[in-house]
């Protein structure tokens, strides 16, 4: 019994920055594998990889004969990329 209240405060510990964390985390979630940064308009390929749109676009440009994933060197097209909407804060609008 004594080992459940010991876990109960860290699961829960009230005035903690949990919400943080989170958030930290779910920005390491969409992190671009080219830039590292929060991925803007971003995309994932067909191996599941996430990208900026604009960082993917540049790297298949500059490599016109070689059209692989910058991660794991899987085949890749830009008419095979998925684009991933959300409600998330963009400060675009609708058209």
């Amino acid at each position: 019994m004594a080992e459940t209240s010991e876990a109960k405060p860290s699961a829960s510990a009230p005035g903690g920055d949990a919400g943080g964390e989170e958030e930290k985390r779910d920005e390491r979630m969409l992190e671009c594998n080219i830039c590292l940064d929060t991925a803007r308009d971003a995309v994932v390929s067909m191996c599941g990889h996430l990208f900026c749109w604009p960082c993917l676009h540049q790297w298949l440009e500059t490599r016109p004969s070689r059209q692989v994933c910058p991660v794991c060197k899987a085949a890749i097209s830009r008419e095979k990329v998925i684009p991933l909407y959300g409600r998330g804060n963009t400060k675009q609008e609708d058209p």
